[in-house]
């Protein structure tokens, strides 16, 4: 399973075509985390004021390449022995998605979860 986090508007839009988010555009990659862990990371590092969501892709399903890359040596994630994020080379195919999950902060605004949109909880 990979996971990616996407904003509302850019997965929102164009619901019958392959999504396609900016990355796609700036570096020909669609960026995915191998665990929800990863992902919650990236969300707190990165999106952490945007309105979005987290979609689980079945690998097996998507219809482009999937390339493997170490995280970037300022991550926090460079540090863990073999770890890879993944990047799909091209736009991902909806019938790929297998859920569509709210991302849940906490009160303290640290302690994040992933919320499957039928209400049950992922981790």
């Amino acid at each position: 399973m990979l996971y990616h986090f996407a904003t509302l508007e850019n997965w929102s839009a164009d619901p019958d075509r392959p999504y396609a988010p900016p990355s796609l555009a700036t570096d020909g990659t669609v960026h995915c985390s191998p665990t929800e862990e990863a992902v919650l990371m990236a969300v707190a590092r990165f999106h952490r004021e945007t309105a979005g969501v987290v979609l689980a892709i079945d690998e097996t399903r998507v219809d482009v390449p999937v390339e493997r890359v170490a995280p970037p040596a300022h991550s926090p994630l460079a540090a863990r022995p073999g770890f890879r994020m993944a990047r799909l080379r091209g736009p991902l195919n909806r019938d790929a998605v297998v859920q569509v999950m709210d991302i849940v902060r906490g009160q303290d605004g640290e302690d994040w979860a992933l919320v499957a949109r039928d209400g049950s909880a992922t981790r």
